[in-house]
């Protein structure tokens, strides 16, 4: 699996973490590099990389039904 040193050609990765940990942590999300990156072998090492993709499906899922809503 690819191992990630910093967000520089992932930028879509680090707001979808971004995402996710401010949905996981809430007031609590530290969100520089260097506990994105992190949180991401976290998730890696757990198999739970998935968790990632759920976040961006929910954040689209309730942005799509807004805008659909007026």
């Amino acid at each position: 699996m690819i191992e990630i040193k910093d967000f520089k050609y992932n930028p879509k990765l680090r707001k979808m973490l971004v995402n996710y940990c401010i949905r996981t942590y809430e007031e609590d999300a530290i969100l520089d590099d260097w506990h994105l990156i992190q949180e991401y072998n976290l998730l890696k090492e757990n198999n739970e990389l998935h968790f990632l993709f759920e976040e961006e499906y929910l954040i689209n899922y309730l942005k799509d039904g807004s805008n659909s809503n007026g």
